[in-house]
């Protein structure tokens, strides 16, 4: 991972904890449990219960199909690691042939009407936000998506895009076949979140959306929130900030994939140390993913 700091964990019990799991579990922690455990009331805890509720609480969508939805969000923003790691748990679900079918070609014959119509919509609300309108919503509600399961679509592919900017950005290690068979079956066993209390039946997602904006953006951190809000506003094309800053939140907001360890460098220099760097390089991804839940959910709300 990029930033060491948070390869390695924040704090003394973090440390301990991360070789525990990595221990007990024979296998190396996945750099996706890792970046949530790191700084978490800044950013891991409300992340995790959102994706969680997303995930795995009710929804017209199964297990299955919103593990294949992360899948291909990964996939149109380019995450190899995200890519392999949710294609498995999609894959426990609904066999591994069909996944990797749907991946190479959302148009597959036999995949639903249904499951075809949102994963139409989810690839321009990943490519293309500024363009998705009221006609698009209008064509998924014909294929029988109801508006709960389109908000629920709208979720997943939202976070996801977080996810997989951050996955790009601090350069993931890609997980061996047998961490990544042994990942895959605990998370589609337990989930995002160590534990389930307070976990609701069915996700408020905008209350959820509004937690995680206002963590991340309100209130002082390592950083001051007047610096993240204007990284934010620069990863969704906002007005040109000072360097090294403006180049990373562009390069995470438009094409994370592209960041290079130069880049992230000279931020954790200018910033000062790895968890301000940490801060700012958060704060372009979940501006990138809530700027497309923003776009879709303000039409899907309208009509």
């Amino acid at each position: 991972m990029r930033v060491h700091d948070v390869e390695l964990g924040d704090g003394f019990f973090n440390r301990i904890l991360i070789r525990f799991i990595s221990m007990v579990s024979g296998m190396r922690l996945p750099d996706a449990a890792r970046i949530v455990m790191y700084h978490k009331k800044f950013y891991g805890d409300q992340m995790s219960a959102w994706t969680h509720a997303a995930m795995r609480c009710k929804s017209g969508w199964t297990v299955g199909e919103r593990e294949l939805m992360a899948a291909i969000t990964a996939k149109w923003n380019e995450c190899p690691f995200c890519i392999e790691a949710h294609g498995a748990i999609a894959s426990l679900e609904l066999g591994n042939s069909m996944v990797n079918s749907i991946l190479a070609d959302k148009e597959q014959p036999g995949l639903s009407e249904k499951l075809k119509a949102a994963l139409v919509f989810l690839e321009k609300l990943t490519l293309y936000p500024d363009k998705i309108n009221i006609a698009d919503i209008r064509t998924v509600f014909e294929k029988g998506v109801t508006h709960e399961e389109l908000e629920d679509a709208i979720a997943v592919t939202s976070l996801f895009g977080i996810m997989t900017l951050c996955a790009n950005a601090f350069n993931f290690a890609i997980l061996t076949k047998s961490d990544l068979e042994k990942a895959a079956k605990r998370m589609l066993a337990e989930g995002y979140v160590f534990g389930k209390k307070g976990i609701p039946e069915r996700p408020n997602h905008s209350s959820m959306a509004e937690i995680l904006r206002q963590r991340i953006f309100e209130g002082e951190e390592i950083t001051n929130s007047s610096l993240r809000q204007a990284v934010g506003n620069r990863a969704i094309g906002g007005q040109p900030i000072e360097e090294p800053y403006d180049e990373i939140a562009l390069q995470i907001g438009e094409a994370s994939y592209k960041v290079t360890d130069e880049i992230v460098m000279n931020v954790i220099r200018k910033s000062g140390s790895d968890k301000a760097a940490f801060e700012l390089m958060i704060s372009a991804a979940v501006s990138a993913g809530l700027y497309r839940w923003d776009k879709a959910n303000k039409i899907l709300r309208d009509i």
